[in-house]
């Protein structure tokens, strides 16, 4: 499991990458005082449009400026 501190909810390429599709990975959030703790493989079916996007597959790193609601089932 890999866990990491982001302002905003943050996707990072190189460590999510890093896990088999089983393993958890938990991204605390500063700027709302949460958590979130979901599988890869759920990072895949939930936020799919992320690893699309130039920010993840060439920068290494997707944010979003507020929380979406699909996040909120993965709050911990």
């Amino acid at each position: 499991m890999i866990e990491y501190t982001a302002a905003r909810l943050t996707f990072r390429r190189d460590l999510i990458e890093s896990l088999d599709d089983e393993d958890y990975f938990i991204v605390h959030v500063s700027n709302d005082n949460s958590s979130y703790k979901m599988k890869k493989v759920d990072f895949y079916d939930t936020f799919y449009n992320v690893t699309r996007t130039i920010s993840y597959k060439e920068l290494g790193t997707y944010n979003y400026a507020k929380t979406p609601k699909k996040a909120f089932k993965y709050l911990k």
